[in-house]
């Protein structure tokens, strides 16, 4: 920083010599494709606030030493001495620094000593640091530090790039290896914080969706999943419907799983809030978004004062849109699952199928229940 940026940090963070300020940090190291050359790349998320988390001052550094790069702790070390120093540098006098790592913060509490050479510098470097402070005390982390993690990222991400001889800056997705603008990459906000370009995250999106699997982040090996953000400007208002319809089906267990029969809501909701404890035996459920009562065990609007098998035989019944999709599963050969009552159909293989709903497995030709991977009926096989 010059003298001008660090009195404009300054006023900022609104420096008074007696204040104790906070110090928030977080050192990552990425294995990053900087053109077609794969290497490890560093950077330090920095963050400093008053005692009551206000006042907040951000930045973030590279961590271009080599060794600090082979060693995570030595990476969060790195990003502790930084920060000290730019307290240091702003004129903070005294200061709490917070480590989101037990290991890191016994290291600088004086309760453990690290094996490796490059850390034991480097946790001799921040201990000198500290006594440059009035007042300087280490504690755990008890606040969210995904923004300073972000920061930390945002510095990787600023040496990942370079500029080809029309001065045109790029970037290379780790996807799909093509060089890139950095203005066609998104950076996915669940945790991971990874860079892809459009092409990948769409291409990602549109299969995984199809298969109707959880969207997961395209970069090589990594299993956090999408959220909504990642996929706003790449999936239409359909689409988006369709992910939180999934989340929801998801977080319900199988068999509390209960659909509206109105085809026009076919609202999802779970049997467990729908029952009334004054009524358990009871079979009638209520839609909470169209109000339709409806029978839970035959999916058809609620047929009072008869049973399921009266209600079957009855004139409404038979011309209703249940009645014949229950035609058309018998007259195509379907099976419904024995355990969530799911539709479904077999491409080929033999009789033993799993439901894709609930993993339920069953026969396909008369639905007994498989067994440790056996069949439990006489039917046969193929």
């Amino acid at each position: 920083m010059d003298d001008e940026e660090l009195e404009l940090a300054r006023q900022k963070l609104d420096l008074v010599s007696v204040r104790t300020y906070r110090l928030y940090s977080k050192g990552l190291v990425s294995e990053e494709l900087i053109k077609n050359v794969t290497t490890l790349v560093g950077g330090s998320g920095l963050s400093l606030c008053d005692s009551n988390d206000n006042s907040k001052l951000e930045t973030y550094k590279a961590l271009r030493t080599r060794g600090f790069l082979v060693h995570p702790e030595a990476a969060e070390l790195a990003a502790i001495f930084q920060g000290l120093s730019w307290a240091l540098e702003l004129g903070v006098k005294s200061i709490q620094f917070f480590c989101d790592d037990s290991i890191i913060l016994d290291y600088v509490t004086d309760k453990a000593a690290p094996k490796e050479s490059i850390v034991a510098k480097l946790l001799k470097k921040v201990t000198l640091l500290q006594k440059e402070f009035t007042s300087c005390q280490a504690f755990p982390v008890r606040r969210d530090m995904n923004s300073v993690i972000k920061l930390a990222k945002d510095a990787i991400a600023s040496q990942t790039r370079w500029r080809d001889d029309t001065n045109t800056e790029y970037e290379t997705c780790p996807a799909c290896y093509a060089h890139v603008s950095p203005r066609q990459k998104l950076e996915v906000e669940s945790g991971c914080f990874h860079r892809i370009c459009f092409t990948c995250i769409r291409d990602c999106f549109s299969s995984q969706r199809a298969r109707g699997d959880t969207l997961l982040c395209p970069y090589p090996g990594c299993d956090k999943e999408l959220v909504l953000e990642d996929c706003r400007g790449i999936a239409d208002d359909n689409d988006l419907n369709l992910i939180i319809h999934r989340k929801k089906e998801k977080a319900i267990p199988v068999l509390d799983r209960v659909y509206c029969p109105e085809p026009s809501c076919n609202f999802l909701m779970s049997d467990h809030d729908l029952v009334d404890p004054r009524q358990k035996k009871s079979v009638a459920r209520t839609c909470v978004k169209c109000g339709l009562c409806f029978c839970k065990k035959c999916h058809v609007p609620w047929h009072d004062k008869k049973t399921c098998d009266e209600f079957k035989k009855s004139k409404s019944y038979l011309t209703s849109d249940a009645a014949l999709f229950e035609s058309l599963v018998k007259t195509e050969g379907w099976m419904k699952c024995p355990q969530c009552a799911t539709v479904v159909q077999k491409n080929g293989g033999c009789q033993r199928i799993s439901c894709r709903h609930c993993n339920h497995k069953f026969c396909y030709a008369c639905g007994a229940a498989c067994t440790r991977k056996k069949m439990s009926c006489n039917c046969s096989p193929s």
